[in-house]
C-alpha cells in the first residue's frame, strides 16, 4: 500500500483500552488484507467495499502516553469553564518532536479515532495534541470513543460531550448499553465508510451488477427480518415528523446564535440531549429526527 496516499486511520489510546479489538469489530464483514502487530502499535489493512465503491484503507494503531502537565491544565481549565472558549487548543505549545510527527502524518491521515476509558477520566486530556492536529490539518473524520467502564461521574460525560461539540469531534459513547442508543460500532463504521478517501474507486457497472445479483437472495431474506423492521420503523418516524416543530426547534437554536457566540447552540444541543434521554424510545426517535432536520435547515 502506498504510504503517501491519504487513506490512513489513526487509532490512539492507552494500551489498556481494546483498540485492536475495536478495529476488528469495525471492519467485520469487509476484508482484512493484512495485520501487523508490534509491541506498542499495529497496522491493519482494510479493503472497504460498498455497493458503489471500494477503497484500500489502513488503520494505524498506537498507544498514547500520560498527558503532560500543560495538556492537563488546558483540559482542566476548559472543562471547568464555560463552553464559549471553543478555540482553547490554539494556545497549546507543541514540542518539536510532536510537531514534526504531526506534519509527517498530515499527508497520510484523514481520520482519527481517539479511544479512552471513562473510568479513568484523567486520560481524556491525551486528546489535546490531536485536537491541535485536527485544527491545523483538518482531517475529515474525528471520532472520540468512550470504551470500557462507564464514567463514575455523569457530569464528566456531559462535559466531554460538550468539548467534542465545541472542538469538532464526534462523541461515540460505547459504554451506553441502552439497546436504542445511537452510539454503536456501526456508527463508527458509517463515519469511515462515508468519507471520500483518496484511494476510493468507483466500481464498474458489471462489477456492481454481479454484486447485486449475488446478494439479491440474501437481501430478500434480510428484508423479511431485521431490515424490513428498520424500514418500517423509519416510515413510522418519517410519518410522525411535524414541520412546525422543526421550525420551532430551528428558531430556538439559531435565532440568538452568531459566529462569535457558538455557546448558544452548544447549550441548546446539550439541553436537547438531556430531553431525549428522558423520553420513551419511540418519541426520542421522532424528536431526534426533527432536531436533525432543524440543524440541516440552517446549513
Amino acid at each position: 500500500m502506498d504510504p503517501a496516499v491519504k487513506n490512513k486511520i489513526l487509532v490512539l489510546g492507552r494500551s489498556e483500552v481494546q483498540k485492536i479489538a475495536l478495529v476488528r469489530s469495525i471492519i467485520a464483514g469487509n476484508t482484512c488484507i493484512n495485520e501487523t502487530t508490534e509491541d506498542e502499535s499495529a497496522k491493519i489493512e482494510w479493503q472497504l467495499e460498498t455497493r458503489y465503491f471500494k477503497a484500500q484503507l489502513e488503520f494505524w494503531i498506537d498507544n498514547t502516553e500520560e498527558a503532560s502537565d500543560t495538556y492537563k491544565q488546558h483540559m482542566e481549565q476548559w472543562l471547568s469553564s464555560s463552553t464559549e472558549d471553543t478555540k482553547f487548543t490554539d494556545s497549546i505549545p507543541m514540542d518539536k518532536e510532536m510537531t514534526e510527527l504531526q506534519e509527517q502524518l498530515s499527508d497520510m491521515v484523514d481520520a482519527i479515532v481517539f479511544v479512552f476509558d471513562p473510568s479513568r477520566p484523567q486520560t481524556f486530556a491525551e486528546i489535546v495534541p490531536w485536537a491541535r492536529y485536527a485544527q491545523t490539518y483538518e482531517p475529515n473524520v474525528l471520532l472520540c470513543v468512550a470504551l470500557g467502564d462507564k464514567a463514575a461521574d455523569e457530569a464528566n460525560a456531559d462535559r466531554w460531550f460538550d468539548w467534542c461539540v465545541a472542538n469538532g469531534w464526534e462523541w461515540v459513547d460505547l459504554t451506553d448499553k441502552d439497546p436504542q442508543t445511537e452510539y454503536t460500532v456501526a456508527r463508527i463504521r458509517e463515519a469511515l465508510c462515508t468519507n471520500e478517501w483518496d484511494s476510493m474507486e468507483a466500481k464498474s457497472a458489471s462489477s456492481y451488477s454481479k454484486q447485486v445479483a449475488s446478494s439479491k437472495q440474501k437481501d430478500d431474506v434480510n428484508l423479511q427480518g431485521l431490515e424490513r423492521e428498520e424500514w418500517e420503523r423509519f416510515d413510522e418516524v418519517a410519518g410522525s415528523i411535524d414541520s412546525r416543530r422543526v421550525d420551532n426547534l430551528h428558531r430556538m437554536m439559531f435565532n440568538e446564535m452568531t459566529a462569535d457566540n457558538m455557546s448558544v447552540l452548544i447549550n441548546q444541543l446539550h439541553e436537547q440531549r438531556k430531553q431525549l434521554a428522558q423520553m420513551d424510545p419511540e418519541q426520542a426517535r421522532i424528536k431526534a429526527a426533527e432536531l436533525a432536520m432543524a440543524v440541516t435547515k440552517h446549513l
